[in-house]
């Protein structure tokens, strides 16, 4: 998703648009790994499910557990990977801005995903100690809760805006995009 997405930008820096066709594979390919991520997400939670220990973790990050199971169904599940589905795969919606929206979208559903993952495995109490109470000052046996400051959404944003920067300046400088024209390189190949 954001290769597509750092694709589409080089392509519209360089005032031109990539090649319908790949366009439409690179869609397809997107929708593949989106479906696997959601096949190993699924496989990842119900083992976790299985196993007695688990099921009250899984129980809250999946049900109970506030934001994160808003994150989880409706960042991760609907954003991230339903809608991006529908548009690569739906006939009449499936192009150039499709594809690109999907990207955006299974960018966004995967960092609600590594927000729950994350934060939500780090806010569940963990049994270190099997059969014993762990007790301290620091709220130990808690649920605990989480807001991001804004310095640290303001570090996130900027690392991901600077390696976006760094990419586009590179691509920018260097020669990585093809210069051949379509029509001649679909030429060449016919003989």
């Amino acid at each position: 998703a954001v290769f597509l997405v750092v694709q589409s930008a080089v392509y519209a820096w360089h005032g031109r648009a990539p090649p319908q066709d790949i366009l439409l594979r690179m869609g397809r390919l997107l929708a593949v790994f989106v479906t696997a991520a959601f096949y190993f997400v699924l496989v990842y939670h119900l083992v976790n499910a299985y196993f007695a220990k688990q099921q009250a973790f899984e129980r809250f990050l999946l049900l109970d557990g506030g934001v994160y199971p808003l994150l989880f169904w409706g960042g991760y599940v609907m954003v991230g990977g339903i809608a991006p589905l529908v548009l690569l795969w739906h006939p009449r919606l499936c192009g150039p801005r499709a594809t690109l929206a999907a990207s955006l979208l299974v960018i966004a559903g995967a960092f609600a995903w590594l927000y729950v993952f994350i934060i939500g495995g780090q806010a569940y109490p963990l049994d270190i100690f099997s059969g014993y109470q762990v007790t301290s000052s620091f709220g130990d046996g808690q649920i605990q809760s989480y807001v991001p400051s804004l310095p640290e959404i303001v570090l996130g944003l900027g690392g991901l805006g600077l390696a976006f920067l760094i990419t586009l300046a590179g691509v920018r400088t260097l020669p990585f995009t093809p210069k051949d024209d379509a029509r001649v390189a679909q030429g060449a190949g016919a003989h």
